[in-house]
C-alpha cells in the first residue's frame, strides 16, 4: 500500500471514529430518554411492550436514502429497540421484593374451572411409604385425613395418574443442595401431565437405629441416594460404614426396624424414627441446615386460577447462533422474572438438550401470554408444564 492509499484509509477511519463518537452521544441520550419513559410507565401503570409504537419507529426506515441499506437499517432499529426494552425492564425490577413489576392486565376469567386443593373423594398418590418426605409434603399441601396411595417408584405415580387410580401425584423435583431430580423431569415430559401446585419441605436428616444402638455398633447405613449426598460430610467421618441404597429414606428406616440389627442404621426423617420405633443417634446430619426439597403436585389437566403466579415450561432450541438468546430475550422485553433455567439431555437425541424454565406470571395476563407465545415461536420444541401458586418458601 503506497503512502497516498494509506492516508486515504486513515482519513476514512478518522471519519468513522467521529461518527462513532456522535453515535455514542446519541445512544446515551436515547437511553436516558428510555429510562424516563420507563419511569412514566411505572407511574401510569403502562406495560413495557407497545407494538404500535415499535411499528411507528420502524416506519422511519423510509427516511433512508440509500435503499440498499433499508434492510440493514431495519435490523439496526430493531436492535436499538431491543436494548431499550432491556433497559426499561431493569427499571421495572423491585429490589425490595427481588421480582419484576409486571402490570396486572388480566383478561377475561379463565375457562378452566377453579378447583380446590383437594375435593372430597380425591385420591392422592406419592412415592415412598409413610414417614417419607413425600408424604410430609402431601400432608402439608393437602392437609390431614386425605385418601392416599403410596408407590415404590416415581414412574409408578405417573402410571397410576394415567390409569386414573389417583387424581393427583406428589413428587420431589429438586433439592436446594443436590439440584434437580432427573427422573422426574424426564417423566414430566414423557407423560405430559401438568404441575398444579408445589410445596417446599425443609429436609432434616437424622441417623436412625434400633433402640440401644451405639455409633460403634454400626457397620452399614442405608438411605436414598439423595440422603447420602446431602449428608456426605457426616458420612465422611465414618469411612468404616458401608452404604446400601434404598428407594426412599422412609423405606430405609423401615428396613432397619425390620432387621432389628444394631449393625444397621438409616438416614431418614424424625417422623420416620417415630413411626418405626427407632432411636435418633445423630440429629440434623445434612450438610446444609437450609436444605429444602421442592415437591410438585401433578394432575391430568391444567388448573389455571387467579392465585397461580408461577409458570413452568420446557423448550428445545435449534442449533444456530443466538437461538437461546432469542428465547430468553422475551423475559427482559416483557419485564418477567425468570426464577430458574436448567438443561437436561434429550433422551432420543445425542448432544441435544431440553431447557426447563420457571418464571413468575399468570397466563391470564396479556403480557405473560404474549411472552409465552413468543418463546413458543422461537423454540424447536415447546411444552407447557403448568401455571400454579408459588410456595412462599420457593424463593
Amino acid at each position: 500500500m503506497d503512502e497516498l492509499e494509506n492516508r486515504r484509509l486513515q482519513d476514512l477511519r478518522s471519519k468513522i471514529d467521529e461518527i462513532d463518537t456522535e453515535l455514542l452521544r446519541l445512544f446515551e441520550a436515547r437511553m436516558e430518554t428510555v429510562i424516563e419513559v420507563a419511569e412514566y410507565k411505572i407511574l401510569n401503570s403502562i406495560n413495557i411492550l407497545d407494538e404500535s409504537r415499535e411499528n411507528k419507529v420502524l416506519q422511519k426506515i423510509e427516511q433512508v436514502k440509500n435503499k440498499d441499506l433499508a434492510k440493514t437499517a431495519e435490523e439496526f432499529l430493531k436492535a436499538v429497540m431491543s436494548i431499550s426494552k432491556g433497559v426499561q425492564a431493569e427499571r421495572f425490577f423491585r429490589p425490595e421484593t427481588g421480582s419484576w413489576q409486571v402490570i396486572p392486565e388480566i383478561e377475561e376469567e379463565s375457562k378452566i374451572e377453579e378447583p380446590g386443593k383437594c375435593v372430597s373423594g380425591n385420591v392422592i398418590g406419592f412415592q415412598g411409604i409413610p414417614g417419607s418426605y413425600s408424604e410430609q409434603a402431601l400432608k402439608e399441601y393437602f392437609g390431614e385425613g386425605k385418601n392416599t396411595k403410596n408407590y415404590v417408584n416415581f414412574e409408578d405415580v405417573f402410571q397410576a395418574l394415567a390409569a386414573e387410580e389417583i387424581d393427583y401425584g406428589v413428587l420431589p423435583l429438586e433439592n436446594s443442595f443436590t439440584g434437580g431430580i432427573a427422573d422426574v423431569y424426564d417423566l414430566l415430559c414423557r407423560f405430559g401431565f401438568y404441575i398444579v401446585g408445589e410445596k417446599c419441605i425443609q429436609i432434616d436428616h437424622n441417623l436412625l437405629a434400633v433402640k440401644g444402638t451405639k455409633l460403634e455398633d454400626i457397620r452399614e447405613v442405608c438411605s436414598h441416594t439423595q440422603g447420602f449426598q446431602q449428608s456426605s460430610n457426616f458420612l465422611r467421618k465414618h469411612p468404616e460404614w458401608s452404604q446400601a441404597t434404598c428407594s426412599n429414606t422412609a423405606v430405609s428406616a423401615k428396613k432397619v426396624a425390620d432387621a432389628g440389627s444394631k449393625a444397621l442404621a438409616s438416614i431418614a426423617s424424625r417422623r420416620a424414627a417415630e413411626l418405626y420405633g427407632l432411636d435418633i443417634l445423630a440429629e440434623k446430619i445434612n450438610n446444609n441446615p437450609a436444605n429444602f426439597t421442592r415437591f410438585i403436585i401433578i394432575g391430568r389437566k391444567p388448573e389455571l386460577r387467579s392465585a397461580c403466579n408461577k409458570i413452568s415450561l420446557v423448550v428445545a432450541i435449534s442449533h444456530e447462533p443466538g437461538s437461546l438468546y432469542r428465547v430468553l430475550s422475551h423475559f427482559a422485553r416483557n419485564g418477567l422474572n425468570m426464577m430458574k433455567i436448567e438443561s437436561r439431555p434429550m433422551t432420543d437425541k445425542t448432544w441435544e438438550y431440553l431447557f426447563y424454565i420457571d418464571f413468575e406470571g399468570n397466563l391470564n395476563n396479556r403480557v405473560v401470554k404474549k411472552a409465552v407465545e413468543g418463546i413458543e415461536k422461537e423454540s424447536a420444541y415447546f411444552q407447557m408444564l403448568g401455571n400454579y401458586p408459588l410456595d412462599k418458601q420457593d424463593r
